[in-house]
């Protein structure tokens, strides 16, 4: 009972938030919101996993160059979480705010009417990648964690439902995964998230548990891997970046072969997009074993 009531309490004060940031416009919202994550980020137990991140990936860096990293981190997040409400009406096709590069050779790839697997990371934006692919007409089903709110999760969902369709991580979302794919539509997946299983292979180039779920799908019905770059280029614009689809493994390969060249492949995209813009990334995941956070 009491855990109901926290989560009702919990609710209600997340709507009251988020209508108050619709109000506000989106600029303003993402701007008091990067004002409020850079100042109260740091004193949280997340702000501790992101510098031990950071050192595990990089222990030569200096404190300062951490900070600038952490800092950029929390003004990213607070101005995802400011622009989250006003997303419903966002359209990156006409957004004089959004580029969008790789269109050509993606309508190519789509030619042949099979399903694609999309894959992006928790980089710049991330909410942007569901409602361009959408917009660009290629309907997403996209897989999430789900909150363990469930008030929260009614909220989220409500504001993602006009931006494609969504399933929750595990036994239910691998299942429409597969019939969703199987009628020519495509999957949308953030490829970075916290596991605690699947095989370890070199994330920014340390061994982290990766799902083998994109591989599996992939194999299995033939399809092609786009990852979706969503880079935020200053405080409101982004650039979206559709890479060439993945090279896929030679056939001469054994399957659990050809899964670990498909999962390496996609985390050195990924480490590469991070190298490059690090302060663009979530590094409060827990991302690598357990036992590196005691």
């Amino acid at each position: 009972m009491i855990k109901l009531i926290i989560n009702i309490a919990e609710g209600i004060l997340v709507f009251l938030v988020l209508f108050i940031l619709k109000l506000m416009g989106k600029k303003v919202a993402s701007n008091v919101c990067s004002y409020l994550f850079i100042k109260i980020g740091p004193l949280t137990k997340f702000n501790k996993v992101a510098v031990k991140n950071i050192k595990y990936v990089w222990p030569n860096l200096s404190n300062h160059k951490t900070k600038l990293i952490i800092n950029g981190m929390w003004n990213n997040i607070g101005r995802n979480f400011g622009e989250f409400v006003h997303l419903k009406t966002y359209n990156p096709l006409s957004s004089k705010n959004t580029k969008i590069i790789g269109l050509k050779k993606l309508h190519k790839i789509n030619s042949n009417k099979k399903g694609i697997i999309f894959f992006s990371a928790h980089y710049g934006n991330w909410e942007l990648g569901p409602i361009i692919i959408k917009k660009l007409g290629f309907e997403p089903l996209c897989i999430y964690r789900k909150s363990n709110n469930k008030f929260i999760e009614i909220l989220i969902q409500k504001i993602r439902a006009t931006n494609a369709n969504y399933a929750p991580k595990g036994d239910i979302g691998a299942k429409k995964s597969y019939l969703w794919l199987r009628k020519g539509k495509n999957l949308a997946l953030l490829m970075d998230q916290k596991l605690n299983e699947g095989p370890y292979i070199p994330f920014l180039g340390k061994p982290a548990p990766t799902a083998n779920f994109i591989a599996e799908l992939c194999l299995r019905m033939n399809l092609d891997i786009i990852p979706v770059k969503l880079e935020r280029t200053d405080n409101y614009n982004h650039i979206i970046t559709f890479s060439d689809k993945l090279k896929m493994p030679s056939k001469k390969l054994s399957h659990s072969e050809k899964v670990k060249y498909i999962l390496e492949n996609i985390n050195t995209v990924i480490s590469k997009w991070i190298a490059e813009r690090p302060e663009q990334w979530l590094w409060i995941h827990r991302r690598w074993p357990k036992k590196m956070y005691k």
